[in-house]
């Protein structure tokens, strides 16, 4: 299957529609830092320069906000396609290309095995100090916690049922048998 068929069937987004008005990337409050624009990569997908997309910054950049989708004249959801795009990604083995977005993922999902939720500060903090940057940030860290807007983290509690969750996933991503229940 060509990539930009991979993308639009995961993303259920028809990259065809996209006629480059770059709404989407003038709305985009993470532009500045992308290295392919919200309509560069709509563009990109069109064109099938995969490597150029699962390699960018910006699939890793994109926060989520859907701002790019509300602005579109022709209803398309770059940020579905930037989300199937980094699926793909990973999926190929390729790492995240900015460092701290791979070790939040990581701190992410690895936070919600041992707590069954998220508790965002110590995911922040354990990105923080992969990153070397926790001791500029701890002054911060301190006086959120002082004033009761960060709350210490849970106990473990064994990740409930998104351990569960996850587990299944893991074993249909390895080619195992589906679960239901």
């Amino acid at each position: 299957m060509a990539f930009r068929q991979q993308i639009e069937a995961i993303s259920g987004q028809n990259a065809n529609l996209c006629y480059q008005c770059s709404k989407c990337s003038a709305g985009c409050p993470m532009a500045a830092w992308m290295d392919l624009k919200p309509a560069q990569i709509m563009h990109s997908i069109r064109l099938g320069r995969e490597e150029a997309v699962l390699n960018s910054k910006s699939i890793w950049l994109c926060v989520g906000c859907e701002t790019c989708s509300a602005r579109c004249p022709q209803q398309v959801e770059p940020a579905a396609a930037m989300t199937a795009a980094r699926a793909l990604a990973l999926q190929n083995g390729i790492q995240p290309g900015v460092k701290e977005i791979g070790l939040y993922y990581n701190g992410f999902i690895s936070n919600m095995r041992l707590n069954g939720k998220i508790h965002d500060a110590s995911v922040a903090g354990i990105t923080q100090l992969l990153t070397g940057q926790l001791k500029d940030n701890l002054p911060l860290a301190w006086k959120l916690l002082v004033r009761g807007r960060v709350k210490p983290p849970p106990l473990p509690l064994g990740g409930g049922n998104f351990r569960r969750i996850y587990k299944r996933a893991m074993e249909k991503e390895r080619g195992g048998e589906e679960v239901i229940g």
